[in-house]
C-alpha cells in the first residue's frame, strides 16, 4: 500500500486514543472454528454484530450444522433475511462452503483445524470453496488465537474516513497492511476496538492530526507599509496648483 510508513504511524497512534477512550476490552474464549466460519461468511455484507444473530438463528433453527449443509439456499435465506442483506449469495457461499468441508473430512467438522500450523490452516480455510479473506482471518483470530486481522466493509470504511490508509486500497491490501503492522498480542482487542468505533463512531481529534498550521503573521512595519501604499496620496504638485487657479 501506498504510504506505508505514514499510516503505520496513524494507525498505532490511532489504536492508542482507542485504548483511552474506550478502555481495553477482555477478549472472548476461543469460538468453534465452523460456527466462527459461518459468522465469518455472514458478515462480508453486514457488521458482524448483525452477523452473529443471524449465525445464531440459523443455528436454533436448523437440527444441526449438517442440516444447515444440506438445505436450500432459500431456506437458507429466508432464515437470515431479517439479520443480512444479500441473502442468496450469503447462503450460496456457507452452502459451498459446509460441502467443501464434508468432501475433505466425510463430515462437516473443522476439529483438527486447531492441530495444524497456522499457515496451514490458512491455507486449508483458503482452498474452501466460497471461503472468503474476510472468514479465513476471522476463524484464524476468534477460533485459533492467531495473527490475523479481519477486515468487512464497515471496518474499511471507517479506515478511510479516518485518513488511516490509503483511499484507494482495497480491503485486501488494507487487510494484509494492518496484519503487517498491528501486533499479534494486539490483534483481537484491535478488531474489538475497530468494532467499537463501527458502532458508535470515531472518538473526536483523532490522535493522529497535528494542530493545523497557523498562517504567518505580519510584522506592524510590513502592514503599516501596505497601508500608506494602499491609501491615495495627499500630495498636490504646485503645477496642478497653478492650473487650478487659472
Amino acid at each position: 500500500m501506498k504510504n506505508g510508513t505514514l499510516y503505520a504511524k496513524r494507525v498505532k497512534k490511532f489504536f492508542t486514543k482507542l485504548k483511552s477512550v474506550y478502555g481495553k476490552p477482555d477478549p472472548p474464549p476461543p469460538t468453534n472454528p465452523i460456527d466462527q466460519l459461518i459468522v465469518g461468511l455472514l458478515a462480508a455484507d453486514a457488521p458482524e454484530s448483525k452477523a452473529i444473530r443471524a449465525a445464531k438463528t440459523l443455528r436454533d433453527s436448523m437440527v444441526d450444522v449438517n442440516d444447515l449443509r444440506v438445505s436450500t439456499s432459500g431456506e437458507v435465506a429466508a432464515v437470515i433475511a431479517p439479520h443480512i442483506p444479500n441473502g442468496e449469495a450469503r447462503a450460496d457461499a456457507i452452502r459451498n462452503a459446509l460441502n467443501a468441508i464434508f468432501r475433505k473430512e466425510n463430515a462437516v467438522t473443522l476439529d483438527r483445524l486447531p492441530k495444524m500450523g497456522r499457515r496451514e490452516a490458512k491455507q486449508y480455510l483458503e482452498q474452501l470453496h466460497g471461503v472468503d479473506a474476510f472468514a479465513t482471518a476471522s476463524v484464524i483470530l476468534w477460533s485459533l488465537g492467531g495473527h490475523a486481522i479481519p477486515v468487512d466493509r464497515a471496518m474499511h470504511a471507517v479506515l478511510r474516513r479516518e485518513e488511516l490508509v490509503e483511499a484507494s486500497a482495497s480491503i485486501t491490501e488494507v487487510q494484509a497492511f494492518l496484519e503487517r503492522n498491528v501486533a499479534a498480542a494486539d490483534a483481537r482487542m484491535f478488531c474489538m476496538l475497530m468494532q467499537q468505533v463501527v458502532q458508535r463512531g470515531a472518538p473526536r481529534t483523532p490522535a493522529y492530526r497535528g494542530p493545523k498550521p497557523t498562517a504567518t503573521k505580519k510584522t506592524k512595519r510590513s502592514t503599516s507599509r501596505a497601508k500608506k501604499s494602499a491609501a491615495p496620496s495627499k500630495r498636490v504638485s504646485k503645477s496642478s496648483k497653478r492650473a487650478s487657479s487659472r
